[in-house]
């Protein structure tokens, strides 16, 4: 079950919906579900289509979910192409702005894939080049959908964006760690490849101890007041699940726990709320 969930897309999805929806409760905007909905909708429909065309490399990493793909991917393929045209619809009912910022996975995903020309490497052929590429398209939803509707302070929308960046950013090299063996075998140039496990550690360590730069601002100047409590679990949460699938290469628990990240932000963030004076 929990391998199907993780296969088919939907656990992420619902994983990229509750990140947003804690961006919503971060910046304090009214809920949008059509926005909630939507993302839901693209997210799955972007990695649906991305674990069809990466099935030849999912045969070296994660064998078993390129079998449930190939075995179901007209499936994939039809479910994927009609969410995200009813992503699409949602967006044109709710303005161009909605519809730019759902659209940016897909044109960001176009760009890092193709070549201009033969002399001329694909971005997702140049190092770092894919692990910035997939956090951006992670985090351009979550920081600026709740916020499509009204004007917010331009430092909370750089801590927010930072915050979901860096977050994005330490997952991706995270995963791609798990995936070095097959990425060494098809050149990939990952994070991990060039780096080696070692110093991809070291770095995301860094990067996650950054985040308690942005807590202590933030409290500083009074932003997040009533979610300072879940962002410095999460950055803990982020320091545990670093240090742990270091020694531990097992995919579906890393799926499991990084990608349940945001089910147990936003679950600590609404029982927080109803103790927040």
């Amino acid at each position: 079950m929990l391998i199907i969930l993780t296969s088919s897309s939907l656990f992420i999805a619902l994983s990229g919906t509750l990140k947003t929806f804690f961006s919503f409760l971060l910046y304090g905007s009214p809920l949008s579900y059509p926005l909630l909905v939507a993302t839901f909708l693209v997210i799955y429909s972007v990695y649906a289509l991305n674990k069809i065309t990466d099935t030849e490399e999912d045969q070296l990493n994660t064998p078993e979910r390129s079998d449930l793909i190939l075995k179901h991917e007209k499936l994939f393929k039809y479910t994927s192409c009609a969410c995200y045209i009813f992503a699409v619809l949602i967006g044109l009912i709710c303005g161009w702005k909605v519809l730019l910022v759902l659209i940016f996975p897909l044109l960001a995903g176009i760009i890092y894939s193709i070549r201009i020309h033969r002399r001329i490497p694909r971005l997702k052929d140049i190092f770092a080049v894919k692990s910035i590429i997939v956090a951006l398209s992670w985090t351009v939803g979550s920081t600026f959908l709740p916020i499509i509707y009204s004007n917010q302070n331009f430092m909370i929308v750089g801590l927010v964006f930072y915050f979901f960046f860096i977050k994005s950013m330490i997952n991706t090299v995270l995963f791609d760690l798990m995936d070095v063996e097959g990425d060494e075998k098809i050149g990939a140039n990952t994070i991990p490849v060039v780096m080696g496990p070692s110093r991809t550690i070291k770095l995301l360590l860094i990067l996650n101890s950054t985040l308690i730069v942005v807590i202590l601002f933030s409290s500083v100047y009074g932003f997040f007041q009533a979610y300072l409590l879940p962002l410095i679990f999460c950055v803990i949460y982020g320091y545990l699940y670093i240090l742990y699938f270091y020694h531990n290469k097992i995919r579906l628990q890393l799926e499991i726990m990084v990608d349940g990240e945001w089910v147990l932000m936003v679950f600590i963030s609404l029982v927080h709320l109803k103790t927040y004076p």
